[in-house]
């Protein structure tokens, strides 16, 4: 036997043990893989990406039905994964119902087809309704005594609207924000019922109201919203601070940095415009151009408010709104101007911003003024969309997520904004370079993100979606407020800041958690788990316009 021939079996024995280890770590790398999909699903020509993440490195095929693809290269690290594959199968367009599957490991399933999203508006409005203020469909009458005025004592009526998160008390600041939205999303029964509310902030032309209630709300007892004890100096379940926007920093302990009120009067004037009263509308807008600057909320027991920082772009949506109801040049000519003062967002891109500084996150504004401006203008504003875009784009590439907008509290607000942004732009233009980029930043919302959960709260379905919010109708009723967009995650840092002492000792998605984010799917966790109504408006806003 020559030394080629005794050397053979040798070689032979020593591939097939190779090739038995190499089977054997593939093996017991499925077993901790995960593949995050889309829950809901996509329609037929949406980009789709799946991300398998593990701890060992994998290579191989992925199967969705009949179609098959390598899994490509390996995006390294990031979050609480060592490895991290993006799968594309955008080919896969047939309607049906689908599984991405690497090996043992298989996706949850998901939907393609042109009717994936029919379900989910009716969720989302059915969170609305459940946070209404004055007469909710589930506990009746309740808050009949909003309010009182906090300056002069006056007893008004500022009744009705929405309750504001998992708490009591009404922001103004959002619920201006809803009611135009929800007229922009064609969701008219809903917006209608805010919009009762904006006219009550505004009973005389120098006054608007930007709180009802405040965090003397969050004290014991927790009661649902028709038997709220929460005493604001007139007796438990007696009438509410109502908080007119004074121009000017407010608070009687801690002090917000109001400097105007034409954020809320712009957008005021924007949401009544769209309901069709527009003489208070004009009002409204008036009180903006009188007192430019913003109005914050105001904090009472602790420091936090709603900080936002921009007017301009409320001010442009209440001057093209109402140019589109009067057709008044005037009101043209200004949404013009405050256009190219807004410009684009300052948010988009940045590693991190205050808390609602930059409210509403993508400016509807330029979406409806573009097509009755002139080349230039349109030119000039469409740039406003690109390049807040590209500096999230530059930010995303650098994580197999490709999640480009910052970790902050009420991060799902930022996301569901570039989502929409990315719409709108392509919508304008015809330029579809940010298509796969909005499209990634809505998969996410749905439960492609680390966690695989939706945070879309009992959205989908059967799927894993939040389940344990934040909010009174989970902890004392054990009712699901399904539809309702929770905060999503925030950075490790913020997370560490919070005092929550072993509130997340049986966090069953703590195998997730990493330095980069934190989600708890927990009552316990109100910075990511608390599901919120602007956030819920702006998701069902998304979903109209992503046609």
């Amino acid at each position: 036997m020559n030394k080629d021939n005794c050397g053979e079996p040798r070689r032979v024995l020593r591939l097939l043990g190779c090739a038995a280890i190499m089977l054997s770590a593939i093996s017991a790398a499925q077993a901790d893989a995960w593949v995050r999909v889309n829950q809901i699903g996509y329609l037929p020509g949406d980009p789709k990406i799946a991300v398998l993440s593990s701890d060992e490195p994998l290579a191989g095929e992925f199967h969705v039905g009949d179609f098959n693809a390598d899994v490509g290269v390996d995006h390294g690290a990031w979050g609480p994964f060592a490895h991290n594959y993006r799968l594309d199968f955008s080919d896969v367009k047939s309607a049906g119902q689908y599984q991405v599957k690497f090996g043992a490991v298989a996706s949850p399933k998901f939907a393609i087809g042109d009717d994936a999203y029919a379900s989910v508006p009716a969720k989302l409005l059915e969170f609305m309704q459940l946070q209404r203020c004055g007469d909710n469909p589930l506990t009746g009458k309740c808050h009949q005594e909003d309010g009182f005025d906090v300056v002069t004592g006056e007893l008004v009526d500022v009744t009705g609207g929405w309750h504001d998160a998992g708490d009591r008390l009404k922001h103004m600041i959002t619920t201006s924000y809803c009611v135009a939205a929800l007229f922009l999303a064609d969701a008219e029964d809903e917006a209608r019922h805010g919009a009762q509310l904006i006219r009550k902030i505004h009973p005389h032309p120098q006054t608007i109201y930007v709180q009802i209630g405040d965090d003397r709300d969050h004290l014991p007892p927790e009661t649902l919203w028709h038997d709220d004890q929460s005493n604001y100096g007139r007796g438990p379940g007696g009438p509410r601070a109502a908080w007119p926007a004074i121009g000017a920093p407010d608070g009687p302990t801690h002090q917000n940095k109001s400097t105007g009120v034409a954020n809320l009067a712009g957008r005021s004037a924007a949401a009544l415009a769209l309901a069709g009263d527009v003489e208070t509308a004009k009002s409204l807008y008036a009180l903006g151009k009188a007192k430019p600057g913003v109005a914050m909320s105001v904090p009472v027991r602790a420091p936090y408010y709603y900080g936002e920082s921009s007017y301009f772009d409320d001010m442009e949506w209440g001057a093209i709104e109402l140019y589109l109801a009067t057709k008044e040049r005037p009101y043209l000519d200004d949404a013009i101007k405050y256009a190219h003062q807004a410009q684009g967002n300052p948010w988009m891109g940045a590693d991190r911003h205050g808390h609602y500084e930059y409210f509403p996150y993508v400016n509807l504004a330029h979406w409806r003024l573009y097509s009755h401006a002139g080349p230039e203008d349109q030119r000039k504003i469409a740039g406003y969309y690109r390049e807040g875009l590209e500096r999230i784009r530059l930010r995303a590439e650098q994580n197999p997520y490709r999640l480009g907008t910052p970790l902050v509290w009420c991060s799902t607000n930022d996301v569901t904004a570039l989502a929409t942004q990315a719409a709108l732009y392509e919508q304008m233009t015809g330029d579809v370079t940010y298509r796969q980029l909005g499209a990634e930043a809505r998969d996410w919302l749905f439960g492609r993100n680390p966690w695989g959960v939706s945070f879309v709260i009992g959205v989908p379905e059967g799927g894993r979606a939040a389940s344990r919010p934040h909010h009174l109708f989970w902890k004392l009723k054990q009712h699901l407020p399904v539809g309702g967009v929770v905060d999503g995650p925030v950075s490790k840092e913020i997370n560490d800041g919070l005092k929550f002492g072993n509130s997340f000792a049986d966090d069953e998605l703590a195998r997730f958690q990493s330095d980069v984010a934190v989600y708890h799917d927990l009552f316990a966790d109100f910075s990511t788990n608390e599901p919120i109504i602007d956030g819920t408006v702006s998701l069902l806003l998304l979903l109209d316009v992503w046609k």
